[in-house]
């Protein structure tokens, strides 16, 4: 139960940001490194969780790795590529 709790918690921390991002067509106060970094550990925990088939931890960062992606795309598209 503390493992979908936890998961619920982490997963939805960057959904509020992704909405601001998109709202305010600007990611400039996001650090780029925190979102490499951030996007691939949970990657890991993904990947850990279907080596030790853990639903809590394959459901939490399956959802918090396709957020942070979406967040770290955006983030690469509007402030590396000029349009």
């Amino acid at each position: 139960m503390i493992g979908y709790i936890a998961g619920t918690l982490t997963t939805i921390a960057f959904a509020p940001q992704l909405i601001k991002a998109i709202k305010t067509k600007s990611t400039k106060d996001i650090s780029l490194m925190m979102l490499l970094c951030s996007t691939t550990g949970m990657t890991f925990w993904l990947v850990h969780g279907l080596m030790i088939n853990d639903p809590a931890l394959i459901a939490a960062n399956s959802i918090s790795v396709t957020l942070a992606s979406a967040l770290l795309f955006y983030k690469v598209k509007q402030d590396h590529i000029i349009s």
